[in-house]
């Protein structure tokens, strides 16, 4: 269907779903510490699977850096709440590729549809003068 997937997300929309900023994803591509690559539009892609990993690295980082047993707690344990708001901008973020996606197929359709139109309109006319 397409060459990105729901399973592929831009930078925007990576950064959407992990609570930071494009910045921090772009940083993080850079130094290699998340996974991505570039789409045949020469656009950065994530998938959700490596963003997913890289977030669970950034929260293991966190427990690491930070000795406070609360703290490690409260990471080991996640606040269910947390997470299913982080789900639903998950979800709305896929949403919203998809909507962007759909738009883009239906103008590539009407377009060649009026290509197909045309053709059809100049086969039913001569090809010759005579």
């Amino acid at each position: 269907m397409s060459a990105h997937t729901n399973a592929h997300l831009s930078p925007a929309q990576a950064a959407q779903i992990a609570d930071v900023s494009r910045w921090t994803i772009m940083r993080a591509i850079k130094s290699a510490d998340l996974q991505a690559f570039r789409d045949n539009k020469n656009q950065w892609r994530i998938k959700t699977d490596d963003l997913n990993a890289w977030l669970s690295a950034q929260c293991a980082h966190t427990v690491h850096e930070d000795g406070d047993a609360h703290h490690m707690h409260t990471n080991a344990h996640p606040d269910p709440i947390a997470q299913d708001t982080l789900e639903l901008v998950r979800v709305k973020a896929e949403l919203e590729a998809e909507k962007m996606l759909r738009a883009t197929v239906e103008s590539d359709r009407d377009h060649w549809r009026k290509i197909a139109q045309k053709l059809a309109e100049t086969r039913s006319r001569k090809w010759w003068f005579w």
